[in-house]
């Protein structure tokens, strides 16, 4: 069983916290453990030092904070925000939530009657919600809210959504960056918990930076909302619960936003593989459409191609600079160029002929004295059974290739058939 208590606010220095009281018995946490390490040859979970955390002995606390200045819009009414972020913790370790201060009645009905019945399909067995259920509305002060990375997903979420031309209800008016899941690499398995999330926070800490610039450049409000769901909690597994934590991230501030536009990582329209052990993207219509309550909706913002977004916003001066796409855990303000997220946005760019604006953002030299293997890598990368975003990709860049008819197209067209013996 997973016990949240009544959530409430408090005040610590210039951020305001959300926390509730949450009791985890250690036969809940050994099940949970049981249940990821199958998972770890695909994604990194530390949970093999100190877990359950030695916090939990004295009941665990989860908390999300916000800059003081939105502290008023934070939401103990309601447990929704607690609940959806320990949903996938109970729903792996086949645990009941119970709760005391009310859900939503529409999201409550969007978990049991929507989104598990699909998760069952795929083997997991359903766990009750066990408390006090309401369709009453909170106030809300109606903001449109939209995450902001630094990647082309979110670029052009902005772009699409902050015109004029776009209805005022669904006009962006704030940005959000949320700091609840860490990119851990397999290194870190060998390494003491506190030096990799010492790592980790100084890496969050550059990119945060960057990301105020992007929001202040593009002038917008950026709210950064923390929270130690992966710290004492989940301990990994980003691809797999990455959009149950960003939407509790939302849920603390439920009398804020109205709508969240999630920027869509391209899925195909409709695609459902609704899975705990399948990258969030994969059923992402099916979150957004169970995870809303009675005054908050969330909106995945399209189904376009990468590179047909590539092509929408690779003029853009603010993305050309600050464009931050590294899948490098150990990002220190510059992208890499050889992992596969830069690779997905710098080759698409190469084939558009755009490449040379980015000197901010890659190292193109390096980029263009290896390029025929990383050509090579990404398609061999691609033939990962577990890597079907990969797959599309190449399939994007092939297309792409073909009609652009650039030099840098040739190339990839000859080395992807080279390496299939075409």
């Amino acid at each position: 069983m997973i016990h949240i208590e009544k959530p409430f606010i408090t005040e610590e220095g210039d951020r305001a916290y959300l926390r509730a009281k949450v009791s985890i018995s250690d036969d809940t946490a050994r099940s949970y453990v049981a249940a990821i390490t199958p998972q770890k040859q695909n994604t990194v979970f530390l949970t093999d030092e100190d877990y359950p955390p030695a916090s939990w002995k004295k009941k665990g606390e989860l908390w999300f904070d916000v800059p003081i200045k939105y502290g008023r819009y934070l939401c103990s009414e309601r447990s929704n925000a607690f609940v959806v972020g320990l949903f996938w913790y109970a729903m792996v370790s086949g645990s009941d939530i119970e709760f005391e201060v009310p859900m939503s009645k529409l999201l409550y009905d969007g978990i049991i009657h929507e989104l598990m019945p699909e998760l069952e399909k795929k083997g997991f067995a359903p766990i009750a919600l066990k408390g006090p259920v309401t369709s009453e509305h909170v106030w809300c002060e109606g903001a449109v809210v939209s995450g902001m990375s630094g990647g082309v997903d979110s670029f052009y979420t902005l772009k699409s959504y902050s015109s004029d031309a776009v209805p005022k209800e669904m006009r962006i008016t704030h940005l959000s960056h949320y700091t609840c899941s860490f990119l851990f690499k397999p290194d870190d398995m060998d390494r003491r918990l506190e030096a990799v999330f010492k790592d980790e926070d100084d890496t969050t800490g550059i990119i945060v930076k960057r990301i105020k610039t992007i929001a202040e450049q593009k002038g917008y409000p950026l709210i950064v909302t923390n929270s130690n769901l992966d710290r004492d909690y989940y301990r990994g597994g980003y691809i797999y619960m990455a959009m149950y934590r960003f939407f509790a991230c939302t849920l603390a501030l439920e009398h804020l936003y109205s709508l969240y536009i999630s920027s869509s990582s391209g899925h195909e329209s409709g695609m459902i593989e609704a899975s705990l052990f399948a990258p969030t993207q994969n059923y992402e219509e099916l979150l957004c459409h169970s995870l809303r309550t009675e005054t908050f909706v969330y909106m995945s913002s399209d189904n376009e191609r990468r590179t047909e977004k590539l092509r929408s916003i690779a003029d853009d001066a603010v993305f050309k600079k600050h464009a931050t796409v590294c899948f490098d855990t150990g990002w220190k303000g510059e992208n890499c160029g050889v992992c596969y997220g830069c690779l997905k946005t710098i080759i698409p760019l190469d084939l558009l002929g755009k490449l040379d604006g980015f000197t901010e953002s890659f190292n193109l030299d390096e980029y263009r004295r290896n390029r025929e293997d990383l050509f090579r890598f990404l398609v061999e990368f691609s033939k990962r059974p577990e890597m079907g975003s990969a797959r599309t990709m190449v399939s994007q860049l092939l297309d792409l290739a073909n009609k652009e008819k650039s030099v840098a197209g040739d190339l990839f067209i000859n080395t992807y058939e080279a390496l299939n013996h075409i």
